[in-house]
């Protein structure tokens, strides 16, 4: 149980798609996923079911019998604790007939039961569930997929490394959804790495090495940075031998790591490397440690030299300052940061100040020279005040400048209004020209009942 948790928390930065495709995909379509037997790894059905150590969980004398079982019990953490211990120790068949199950579940028990159930399934018998995904999930495979493998790793950083280097195409969708940059699902081999690396810091870099490209630079940075999380001096000392890209992207996550815990060894070492290395490891340092202290965080990033680094580096402590004060921060980004920068905070700083003072965030929105900025900053404060008045909302839609994103922001503030004044906003959406005629229609039959959303 103890691996299965952090991979179901993992795992839940995708679940969105994970269920969705759960509620809307059955049988296998032919063509749409790439086979084991045609991606070179040979037939699952043939080759080891016991591959993969499994977690050991001790049986509990009231462990659940049913997911309706789970379902039934008040609280959601008492129903997480439940679910585990319900996917701990089934059998192959047990998981294939609990899978078949999400079909028919409610839109956010799919996200978490199927997050659960392929990470443990992937600790008892990883080839049977990666079987599963292939020949039973049609496009869904593709989101069960990292899932199976990062759980897989967990418990068997080689057999996963070998099942990887022969199936690569399966998992072709992983990095692509922000692994690389603040946040999100890692590639494949970054995902193997990281695991690997929390077992064996040396075998899973020396893995790495051995891999070729982007798959060779992205699992050697998860993999320092997963040794510099405990000594971040001696991962710094690894990256000996790298060179480009790969050099680039180990120092950034090193830096990353280590500027929560000691910033003066931090800057230190940056200032160390090669001219060329230091930006983009002092970016990634001073946003880390915008968390932890943004008034120095913005000290340093206000001493970088102007490019992109520090445009990144001004937008994380921006984010990090807007938690807090987010009038302070926007005051701060528009004094300090560069139009990129400005327009890249406004998504999270205006949102957290259009949650907590929507008529301050408004008043300033409606000051701002039009321009990108204030679009960004107009789209954002419409997204996040939920307590505002529906046709306020759309004045401020109405003003953004760029016209796809005014269509999508007067389709949020529409569908919102709906719910304030059906009569009112439904003469407005019938007769306004600032969306289109299926955004116009998207929103009528949601505000029916019928589903659909604003569209762009």
């Amino acid at each position: 149980m103890k691996n299965i948790l952090p991979i179901a928390a993992s795992c839940l930065l995708v679940g969105g798609g994970i269920g969705y495709l759960f509620g809307n995909q059955g049988a296998s379509e032919p063509g749409a996923i790439v086979s084991p037997d045609s991606a070179g790894g040979g037939s699952l059905s043939s080759r080891s079911r016991t591959s993969g150590r499994g977690a050991s969980i001790p049986e509990s004398s009231d462990k659940p019998a049913s997911y309706e079982e789970v379902s039934a019990l008040p609280g959601q953490t008492a129903r997480l604790q439940a679910l585990l211990e319900f996917y701990s120790g089934l059998s192959n068949d047990e998981f294939a007939a609990e899978a078949a199950k999400l079909d028919d579940l409610p839109f956010g028990e799919r996200i978490i039961a199927g997050s659960i159930l392929f990470g443990a399934w992937a600790e008892v018998s990883p080839f049977d569930a990666m079987e599963h995904a292939n020949t039973q999930m049609g496009q869904a495979g593709m989101f069960v997929r990292p899932t199976i493998l990062q759980s897989w790793a967990a418990t068997d950083p080689k057999g996963a490394a070998d099942y990887y280097s022969t199936n690569k195409s399966q998992f072709a969708m992983m990095g692509m959804f922000g692994g690389r940059g603040r946040g999100g699902m890692s590639s494949g081999a970054a995902s193997i790495a990281g695991e690997w690396a929390k077992q064996d810091p040396e075998g899973a870099l020396a893995w790495a090495k051995s891999l070729d490209g982007r798959d060779s630079s992205d699992a050697i940075s998860k993999a320092l940075s997963q040794i510099a999380t405990s000594d971040p001096l001696k991962a710094s000392q690894l990256t000996a031998g790298l060179e480009g890209q790969a050099l680039s992207e180990a120092n950034s996550s090193i830096a990353r790591e280590w500027a929560g815990k000691d910033w003066a060894a931090t800057e230190t070492w940056i200032n160390g490397l090669p001219q060329d290395q230091q930006g983009d490891a002092m970016g990634s340092a001073i946003r880390a440690l915008a968390s932890e202290d943004s008034q120095l965080a913005g000290a340093k990033a206000l001493q970088m030299a102007e490019g992109d680094a520090r445009n990144e580096a001004v937008g994380s402590v921006a984010e990090a300052m807007g938690r807090e004060n987010p009038e302070a921060a926007i005051s701060w980004v528009m004094k300090n940061g560069t139009e990129e920068a400005q327009r890249e905070s406004m998504r999270d700083v205006m949102g957290n100040w259009a949650s907590k003072e929507p008529a301050a965030a408004r008043a300033w929105v409606s000051e701002q020279p039009v321009g990108p900025v204030r679009d960004a900053a107009a789209s954002s404060y419409v997204m996040s005040d939920h307590s505002g008045n529906g046709a306020d909302q759309i004045a401020i839609a109405e003003s953004i400048a760029d016209e796809r994103t005014r269509g999508w922001s007067v389709g949020v503030a529409a569908v919102r209004w709906m719910g304030q004044d059906k009569e009112a906003a439904t003469a407005y959406i019938q007769s306004t020209e600032a969306i289109s005629d299926d955004a116009r229609s998207r929103i009528i039959e949601r505000a029916e009942g019928g589903g659909g959303g604003p569209g762009r």
